[in-house]
């Protein structure tokens, strides 16, 4: 059995991570964030259900628009340009599907 070393594993935690930048970086379209929301509201379960996974799924999508948008943007006002252009909407249609 091969034995795993600390430089081995941060080799694969470095690309690991590299790629994941370089998956930003080609991302040329904002819109195309939205294929990183993998929300969608079940009505066969609970709110609270609903809730809890959405708020999780959520904290990920923030994550990695807020990661994009420093790429792309830069850091000036990025918590304001995340919540507005990219959770406000994930908000909203979270509560016109809890009214049914």
């Amino acid at each position: 059995m091969t034995e795993v070393t600390d430089a081995a594993l941060e080799a694969v935690f470095t690309n690991i991570l590299q790629s994941q930048q370089a998956e930003l970086a080609a991302i040329t379209d904002p819109a195309e964030l939205e294929r990183f929301w993998y929300f969608r509201y079940d009505k066969t379960r609970s709110e609270a259900v609903n809730l809890y996974e959405f708020t999780q799924m959520l904290e990920l999508y923030r994550n990695k628009c807020r990661r994009w948008e420093e790429q792309h943007n830069g850091i000036s006002c990025v918590v304001e340009r995340v919540r507005d252009q990219y959770l406000w909407p994930k908000l909203q249609q979270f509560l016109a599907d809890l009214r049914g």
